[in-house]
């Protein structure tokens, strides 16, 4: 179940009937996770796959040596890996400790010459100038039948909503240029020429909290309030 194209309904984007297939769609596209945490299911998406890692850095060298730096875990999950990031003293450090890390511009219309059963952009779409042609970059690299998953923070989480109530104004990381929601990941993809194919809430839950939640939470409030990431899972529609 592919993207639906909101242009096949109508040309206005605020057309009644294009709106509600578009809810319709994304409902159904709704993929809820609660038996493990967002990098756990992560790792289990690469593993043992030919991955393309974009945005490895994460900021800072200070992040390589802790256990839960991503790129260290997917590296280690995936039966071949390659990091791209624009920090080129990091890219050169982390090629020093033994890392397959190249310095290049994921929004550029570079090929890397190699093709990836999964590309993985995490946390990057919000901080680009332009995240259709990262979309693009990305796409470019799938292998036939390849997926491309997209995580980046939910604004429509308890997480954000607590800060807003506690600061009365909200400010979250200063490098951030947007909010991708599932209609902003549609409308991006149907731009770079991709489809979402589905989109996951992935938290682990205890086991009372989940039954909480079934019981009563999630009749009272909508379920993504529950997990602050979206994993967005793009495919080629060629």
């Amino acid at each position: 179940m592919n993207g639906i194209d909101w242009t096949t309904v109508s040309d206005d984007p605020n057309n009644r009937e294009a709106k509600a297939a578009v809810r319709a769609w994304l409902k159904a596209a709704q993929r809820v996770h609660t038996d493990n945490d967002l990098l756990g299911h992560i790792e289990s998406l690469v593993r043992g796959k030919r991955v393309l890692d974009i945005g490895v850095v994460s900021h800072s060298a200070r992040y390589f040596d802790l256990p839960d730096w991503r790129h260290g875990r997917i590296h280690q999950a995936a039966g071949y890996c390659v990091g791209i990031d624009i920090l080129e003293p990091l890219v050169r450090e982390l090629n020093e400790r033994g890392f397959n890390v190249r310095c290049v511009d994921a929004t550029s219309e570079a090929d890397l010459g190699e093709r990836f059963d999964v590309v993985f952009i995490g946390d990057v779409v919000e901080h680009v100038d332009n995240a259709v042609l990262l979309l693009k970059f990305a796409a470019r690299h799938l292998a036939p039948g390849g997926r491309l998953y997209v995580t980046t923070p939910n604004p429509f989480s308890r997480k954000f909503f607590r800060q807003f109530k506690r600061d009365g104004v909200m400010v979250v990381n200063l490098d951030h240029v947007a909010w991708i929601t599932p209609t902003l990941a549609m409308e991006l993809a149907r731009r770079a020429g991709i489809a979402l194919a589905a989109y996951h809430l992935v938290k682990r839950f205890s086991p009372l909290a989940l039954t909480v939640k079934r019981l009563i939470g999630w009749r009272l409030e909508p379920v993504e309030f529950s997990f602050p990431d979206y994993l967005y899972e793009f495919v080629r529609r060629d």
